[in-house]
This record gives C-alpha cells, structure tokens and sequence, in this order.
C-alpha cells in the first residue's frame, strides 16, 4: 500500500466519537465542525474501500474493522501525547538518557523499583545501569561515561569537578563460612592464622587510575572475583576469607551461614554516596538524587 491513509486525525477522531457516542459531540470536543469529522472517516473509508461505521439503522455504529482500528490506535496515541510531553521536558532541562553508575557493593536490583518510577513517568528518556568496581565506578564519573554514581567515601578520590551527597552510612565485617576452620575459634584470630586462607577480593574496574582493594589485603594468598555478588558466594562456600558489607550478608548472618570474626580491626566504617559533575546537573539526575535513600538501597539493614 503506497499510502496509508490512517492518520492522527483519523484516531483522534474515532476516539472522540466512541466516547463522546456522536459525531456532533465528538467534533465538539474536537473543536472541529461536524462536516470536517465526517470528511475525514468518509476519506478513509474510501482509500481503504471498507466501512468504518454502519449506516443503516437511526445512528452510525461502528464496524468491527473501525473497532480494531481503535483498538490498536489508542496506543498509538498515548505514545504520542507522551513524545510530545518528553520532547517538552528535555528542550526544558531534562536529558534525553540517564547513566547511572553503581558500585558492586551495592545490590543493582535495589534500584529497579525506582527505575521503574522514573520511566513510567518519563517513558522516552533512556536510563542505563552501568556496573563498576571500587576505583573503576569514580573513574566512569570523570571520564564522563555515567552522570552519576553511587559509591562510597572511602573511596573518593578528592579530586576537582565533581559533587558529593551522603546517603548513609555502612560498615562491612570480616566473616568465614559457618564450617571454615577459623569459625570454631571464639578468641580473637591473628594476621598470621588469616594468612593461612586465601582472601577473596573484588575486581577494581579501573582502567587509567591506580586500583584499589578494600578489606584484608595484607598477605599474596588473593583470589579474585568480578563482584560483590560473587564474593559473597564465594565466602559462604568456603573458598575464602574477608570483609563483607552488612547490608549484604545480614540474612546469612542470621542464618549461621557466615559467621563474623574477631580481628584487630573488628569493623570497616564507611558512608555510601552519591556523586554527579558539577556542570551537568540535569533534571533526570536531579529526580534520582533525591530519592536516593539508605531504604532504597538496603544499607538501612546495617543497624
């Protein structure tokens, strides 16, 4: 078919007199005159060679191939209506995509409920959830791969540019699976005994700054592992030893199936954060940044 004669109009129009139950009514509310909305279904009934309403009895009804054209359309304009309200926002301010990127530490999945929220109301800007790994998720923020991250202070590196927001704070403990040797121990375990397992740490990201391990890192038996899911399995399977973040753990620390361990620095204390280029602070990152909470993102769990 070289042209398609179903048109904007043409919905809007069955639309109007569906709901409005005539064509008076729906060229009202159309702010149309009566001849224009019977002009335009007339047109179309003639390039598709088809009737779309029923003339015979005293009203015109419409025919089922007007109703599956409806049916269909309504979609379509929704989809409209929301382009045109998003292509408002975005000449007002709103970016037309939003990447966030998220530390390893922090669970993605935490996030969907207000990805969820933010795209119901502004279905045509994009949202990408970048995933990086100590150094690695700052280094996406200076190199203008995400227009904000969500970290943690330890890990800042005080550099120029950019804005911090606290979100709450976090602590990690050092644990071993319920059935490692160190977990009979009740006293408390030196460097020298920890030295005897491997430690399991987290990949930095990085690929220009200088990469970081956070945690019990002082002896070569290292076994690294691409995340902090993976780190987490890693440690209840038996694999290996090492800090842990709380909000991460808690239910197996309930459980039994990790149990913590007295070491000479019993806790690490940190605060997650929120970090976004100065210069760049558009709405999109703005609706994020301040629905951003520790409930959001499970470190209320760390108490």
């Amino acid at each position: 078919m070289a042209h398609n004669p179903i048109t904007l109009d043409l919905l809007r129009a069955l639309d109007a007199i569906e709901q409005r139950g005539s064509f008076a009514a729906a060229a009202q509310a159309l702010h149309k005159v009566p001849s224009a909305l019977t002009y335009t279904i007339q047109k179309v009934e003639q390039d598709l060679g088809i009737d779309l309403f029923d003339r015979s009895g005293h009203r015109a009804k419409m025919t089922p191939a007007a109703k599956l054209m409806l049916d269909e359309g309504r979609s379509i304009l929704r989809d409209i209506d929301a382009l045109a309200s998003s292509a408002k926002k975005i000449a007002s301010g709103w970016e037309p995509e939003l990447r966030i990127g998220i530390d390893t530490v922090f669970e993605p999945s935490r996030l969907f409920p207000l990805i969820k929220a933010f795209s119901e109301e502004h279905p045509f800007i994009k949202v990408h959830l970048i995933h990086g790994s100590l150094t690695g998720t700052w280094e996406m923020l200076l190199n203008s791969s995400a227009d904000l991250i969500l970290s943690v202070d330890n890990l800042n590196p005080r550099l120029e540019g950019y804005q911090v927001d606290t979100i709450g704070p976090m602590r990690s403990v050092f644990v071993v699976a319920r059935d490692h040797p160190l977990a009979l121990r009740a006293c408390e375990v030196s460097e020298d005994e920890i030295a005897e397992y491997p430690t399991i740490v987290v990949k930095d990201t990085s690929q220009l700054m200088t990469p970081k391990t956070i945690g019990w890192a002082r002896r070569n038996r290292l076994i690294t592992v691409p995340d902090m899911a993976e780190k987490v399995l890693a440690q209840l399977s038996g694999l290996g030893v090492g800090y842990l973040p709380m909000h991460r753990i808690k239910t197996y620390l309930d459980t039994g199936q990790l149990v913590p361990i007295n070491v000479k620095e019993p806790e690490h204390s940190y605060h997650a954060v929120v970090a976004w280029k100065d210069g760049e602070e558009g709405q999109a990152s703005a609706w994020f940044r301040e629905r951003l909470t520790a409930a959001c993102l499970g470190i209320d769990r760390d108490g």
